[in-house]
């Protein structure tokens, strides 16, 4: 499985935030979601994750 950054960038964009604003928004999201992917996936590796981890 691979867990790409960049589509979770261009689904903030439209919110229109400062680069800075918009990488809090991202780690907030990540860290409700990042334990929800590892149930999903059912300990199998996802790529790109660890950057959130």
């Amino acid at each position: 499985m691979i867990f790409d950054g960049e589509k979770l960038t261009d689904l903030l964009e439209p919110l229109e935030l400062s680069w800075k604003e918009r990488r809090l928004k991202e780690l907030a999201l990540m860290e409700d979601l990042v334990p929800q992917l590892k149930k999903i996936a059912q300990g199998r590796d996802i790529s790109g994750l660890a950057a959130y981890e």
